[in-house]
């Protein structure tokens, strides 16, 4: 599984929670509609899990942008609701192509014109998908031998 077909799943649940407002990836272009969101990656980590299979963790931010009145201020309440609503749709699994993840959810700090959410993704990958080789494999076992005590 690639980060782009997560971002994309990602974009996909926002876009079914709120159908009609855009989803900007990354940046925002500079006359942005409102009320919308934003998606970025804020990292990715791979940690060996055994000599086949590394845990990667991809760490994603997005940022709910609401209307703001004369003073760049949104409202508060309505921030907190559509924080709230992204809470709970990423309180459940996600489907990434052939596969079923259970995000993290968190509630970020956020400011007066929008409030943000920090999704935490973790799934295991074979080594071999990741760099195409096989790892080096050390000999197989030929003869074990048991003891045991009466």
């Amino acid at each position: 599984m690639e980060l782009g077909d997560l971002m994309d799943a990602v974009e996909g649940a926002i876009k079914e929670a709120y159908p009609g407002e855009p989803v900007y990836r990354d940046l925002l272009p500079r006359d942005f509609k409102r009320p919308s969101f934003t998606l970025e990656c804020r990292k990715v980590e791979d940690a060996d899990a055994n000599a086949g299979l590394i845990r990667r963790t991809a760490e994603l931010l997005v940022t709910c942008l609401e209307k703001v009145n004369a003073y760049s201020d949104s409202s508060r309440d309505e921030l907190n609701r559509r924080q709230d609503r992204l809470m709970g749709r990423f309180s459940l699994p996600l489907r990434v192509g052939d596969r079923v993840l259970t995000p993290q959810a968190r509630r970020g700090l956020g400011s007066p014109e929008c409030a943000e959410v920090t999704l935490v993704f973790s799934w295991m990958e074979a080594r071999t998908t990741l760099s195409g080789q096989t790892p080096n494999e050390g000999p197989m076992m030929e003869h074990i031998e048991w003891r045991r005590k009466d």
